[in-house]
């Protein structure tokens, strides 16, 4: 049985996943994220690849910074999700 706080940690690996995907498409590179909110590269970069939480603001800020709506960013997110389940 899958625990709903579980289906919530792979939206959210889903969404950081998708945010990375949207940064690289817009040519936005983790160092200029970086720059735009006042992070070290190294910890935008460990964040973007999961080897570091990311909260609810720096993903907020992180999806401003490149240009795309993060209420997008999730829908994305959430659509891989229910298209793996299938």
């Amino acid at each position: 049985m899958k625990l709903l706080k579980d289906s919530g940690l792979e939206l959210s690996r889903l969404a950081v996943e998708e945010l990375d995907r949207m940064a690289a498409y817009q040519g936005e590179s983790k160092t200029s994220i970086a720059e735009a909110i006042g992070m070290g590269r190294p910890t935008v970069s460990a964040k973007l690849n999961g080897h570091k939480r990311i909260t609810l603001d720096e993903f907020i800020t992180m999806s401003q910074a490149i240009g795309v709506d993060p209420v997008q960013v999730l829908a994305k997110a959430l659509a891989s999700k229910e298209g793996e389940s299938k």
